[in-house]
């Protein structure tokens, strides 16, 4: 995109006025924004720095060794892999003008067993931004899906953001320690580091985007602003300040907000430097979260045994309900063709049709159904099928067999039940 605005013009003359980076700043990300592994297979050992390999009868299977060849400390790690390709960015912290500047190196490392490591550093984007947090990027073209850069292409004025994501261009890359900022920002307590938070966001919040990351910053609470810059936000604000009045270094951001939800929880005074300020944290949060993990123990046990007992008297008012139902059919068996019809009388008998029969006459609680009866048709014993009759309409609802398929029997069992529907019908009305 072409510049349109006096800034846009601005930055795009001050951005081609920018120096290369230099063999110092290549050099240190070659050593900073890369993992330097020895990989070991059986007694070989070659380097991810310098692609040589050499023999190793130590046995070293963890810990560090020096290459024999770079001299640079590596990682021992098993593993039989044969190339170790790595993508990074390394980004300048600069000024130029009124701007804060932010250029982005993607950097790639190609090292493979057996041959000289090749590196691959090309500025992709710049980050353009003034003391009123106003943010102009440059950088080059990406590929549809957004997931790689295209290379070729020149750096052009951005559009920062969109539907996902308001700032898209942020990269939170390893800053190189040489780093030069706007007045303002170093009034706002930045200095050379920044703690693991992304440096555009930490320099947008610093200018004023955030409420408490200058405080934070200021006061050294490092823990606390990686969590706050990372989380969006301070649920109890005011223990900070009182971590502050006592020279309390909070160094666990995350666990030390779940400490004061804790104290809160169990009604502890979240204003006392007592509470606020504990010697161990991990101690007294670990101690905290035990006492509530019992508690909800106990609610969840109180809760089972209440649907528990809820349970049974719904089963007890169901049987009773079921054994006023089936009073009127209890004996009736009807035999035709050595099949044998009969109802099922109790839930015990529910239970054991559904085990065998593999289907859900009992799990589906059809001993509940007030408006209807279920039979069971054997044949020298062996279960054939299960047969639900309708009490309302005197109709078959279904009659299933094993895996709820059909018997061989199945239209001889339909039969039987329809020519024998006047004495359920007898008995229903009785």
């Amino acid at each position: 995109m072409k510049p349109r605005t006096k800034r846009e013009r601005l930055v795009a003359e001050l951005s081609s006025k920018l120096p290369a980076i230099t063999d110092a700043q290549i050099r240190w990300g070659k050593k900073h924004c890369f993992p330097h592994n020895a990989y070991r297979c059986k007694d070989e050992m070659w380097c991810s720095e310098c692609g040589k390999m050499w023999v190793d009868v130590t046995g070293q299977k963890e810990g560090y060794i020096r290459c024999p060849y770079c001299g640079e400390r590596l990682e021992v790690k098993v593993s039989r892999k044969t190339k170790d390709n790595a993508v990074s960015y390394l980004t300048v912290v600069t000024t130029s003008g009124d701007f804060q500047v932010l250029r982005h190196f993607y950097t790639v490392r190609y090292a493979r067993k057996g041959r000289d490591t090749h590196y691959f550093t090309d500025e992709v984007c710049q980050q353009w931004i003034t003391a009123d947090c106003k943010d102009t990027v440059i950088a080059k073209a990406m590929n549809m899906w957004s997931t790689s850069w295209i290379h070729t292409t020149e750096m052009s004025i951005k559009q920062d953001g969109n539907i996902y994501c308001s700032h898209s261009y942020d990269i939170d890359g390893y800053v190189y320690p040489k780093v030069n900022v706007l007045p303002i920002l170093r009034r706002n307590g930045l200095r050379t580091s920044f703690h693991g938070v992304t440096p555009a966001a930490l320099i947008r919040a610093l200018l004023g985007e955030r409420k408490y990351a200058e405080m934070l910053l200021k006061t050294k609470q490092y823990g606390m602003l990686y969590f706050y810059m990372n989380r969006g936000g301070i649920s109890y604000p005011w223990v900070v300040n009182i971590c502050n009045r006592n020279g309390y270094i909070i160094k666990d951001g995350s666990m030390y907000d779940d400490y004061i939800h804790l104290l809160d929880y169990f009604h502890l005074d979240t204003h006392n430097a007592h509470y606020v300020c504990p010697k161990n944290l991990k101690k007294e949060h670990d101690k905290l979260v035990e006492k509530k993990r019992k508690i909800i123990e106990m609610e969840r046990m109180r809760r089972e045994r209440a649907l528990r007992m809820e349970k049974e008297k719904r089963l007890k008012k169901n049987i009773s309900s079921f054994w006023k139902k089936i009073q009127p059919f209890l004996g009736m068996k009807i035999k035709e063709e050595g099949i044998i019809i009969c109802p099922l009388e109790s839930v015990t008998q529910y239970y054991q049709e559904g085990k065998k029969m593999h289907h859900c006459v009992y799990e589906c609680s059809y001993f509940e159904r007030n408006d209807s009866i279920v039979l069971s048709a054997r044949k020298d014993g062996k279960r054939l099928e299960t047969i639900e009759v309708n009490l309302n309409t005197f109709k078959i609802v279904q009659s299933r067999g094993a895996c709820n398929g059909y018997s061989k029997y199945h239209n001889q069992i339909i039969h039987i039940v329809e020519k024998n529907m006047a004495e359920i019908i007898r008995r229903a009305a009785s």
